[in-house]
């Protein structure tokens, strides 16, 4: 028995792989077509377009929002109903704020800019110019940096003379001076108080001041170093031979590293035990998760739960990661074996489905965008890939050569472009 409707429409239409081959389906309101295998590649959905000039150039049109990519991600142009930006590699970039009406643009050295009342700052880095409202100041000169900096923020002033050496700071009840690496001072008055000698041997400092535990440190490396704050402490000779970290309220509740980093075990206060023998093997477990590995992260083991969400994960030589979550009734089942193979599978709680396959999978990276680096490179190898979702499930064999689609019970196949089949889908026994 087929479908009624839309559906019995035939989603294929005549081509001649690898050169043409194109599918329309009118009820989900999408159109695709592939010239020259894997190549080019255009497809209309109800509120997208994309084309893609695999690996040279990609683009995606929506109402609002515009974006291309130039041999991704080496430059990219993006337009959204409050930003605008562009850039290539580190030489070019320039990024507007429509809603706060703000402008920044880099070429090469140069940059220039305009803040949100209207001023303008730039400059030829490191020869000469200024930055306005930016890096947590509100003005920034310099002149043939590094030999001289100013910045100010609020009724705050740093002067910098041959940085990182001579550094000189005062206002709003802050004080700074330095003469790196000999010696150097750091004061907020109320909050902290830094001194170093001779860095990075001996440093001292009060810092918290103004909250519950005042925190007091002296590192005198790599000899001695405490650190006390409140009902916390910690200790450490010989850095790395002793390190050690304690609640005096809680003696159950430390942390000992002897070799750091090749042996650690401790216990947090959330109840959570760890121990390691790096590189060979680490674990940590709570009343909620357990977590293992060994040679350094190159294989583990995963387990979480919680009143709404129950994960397990396993993992080999990094990248390769298998596992299920389940989280309010959605149970979804993932494998990423690279090379070889992705998948992703979502169960919902109504019984409907949406997953992928895809083989194989060569460029595990992510980029800008999630989806960059398969626009661009992963689908010019992937020999074999399918895709479900609300009923329909879409594969692909040899970049077209045989296509399927199934909706409900009805399949039609298409060889090449110019040989269609339809028939009536296998009845699952399950």
């Amino acid at each position: 028995m087929g479908i009624a409707g839309p559906a019995e429409e035939n989603p294929f239409r005549l081509g001649l792989w690898p050169l043409y081959t194109s599918d329309a389906r009118t009820w989900a309101g999408v159109r695709e077509t592939r010239t020259l295998g894997p190549f080019l590649h255009w497809e209309d959905q109800a509120d997208q377009r994309f084309f893609e000039a695999r690996p040279v150039y990609s683009s995606i049109r929506a109402e609002r929002d515009w974006r291309w990519d130039l041999l991704y991600p080496i430059a990219a142009h993006r337009v959204q109903p409050d930003v605008r930006q562009t850039w290539l590699l580190l030489l070019v970039r320039s990024r507007a704020d429509l809603l706060r009406e703000t402008r920044q643009t880099n070429i090469g050295l140069g940059f220039s800019g305009r803040t949100q009342q209207g001023k303008r700052y730039g400059g030829v880095f490191p020869l000469m110019g200024h930055f306005l409202e930016r890096f947590g100041f509100d003005r920034i000169q310099f002149f043939l940096w590094p030999l001289f900096a100013r910045a100010t923020r609020g009724g705050y002033t740093e002067t910098q003379i041959l940085w990182p050496i001579f550094k000189f700071g005062r206002g709003e009840g802050r004080w700074k001076l330095s003469v790196w690496p000999l010696f150097g001072l750091k004061i907020r008055e109320g909050v902290y108080k830094r001194y170093f000698f001779l860095w990075p041997f001996i440093f001292r400092a009060h810092e918290r001041l103004d909250g519950r535990y005042p925190r007091h440190s002296l590192f005198i490396l790599p000899f001695y170093g405490r650190r006390d704050a409140g009902p916390f402490a910690s200790r450490f000779y010989l850095l790395p031979l002793y390190m050690k970290q304690w609640d005096r309220r809680n003696p159950e509740i430390q942390r000992l590293s002897l070799f750091w980093p090749i042996y650690n075990r401790g216990r947090e206060a959330d109840g959570r035990e760890y121990w390691s023998l790096q590189p060979f093997y680490a674990q940590s477990r709570s009343k909620q998760a357990r977590k293992t590995s060994v040679l350094l992260g190159l294989a583990g083991r995963s387990e979480s739960h919680s009143d709404t969400v129950e994960e397990r994960q396993s993992h080999a030589f990094w990248v390769n990661r298998w596992g299920t979550r389940k989280e309010s009734g959605v149970e979804t089942r993932y494998a990423n074996l690279w090379p070889f193979y992705r998948s992703l599978h979502i169960q919902r709680e109504d019984g409907s489905e949406i997953g992928f396959v895809r083989w194989p999978y060569l460029l595990p990276m992510r980029g800008l965008e999630p989806d960059g680096w398969d626009r661009h490179y992963n689908k010019l190898f992937e020999l074999y890939g399918a895709r479900w979702q609300d009923g329909e499930r879409r594969s692909s064999l040899l970049f077209g050569l045989r296509e399927v689609r199934r909706v409900r019970d009805l399949v039609w196949e298409s060889w090449g472009g110019f040989i269609h089949l339809r028939r009536q889908a296998a009845v699952d026994l399950n």
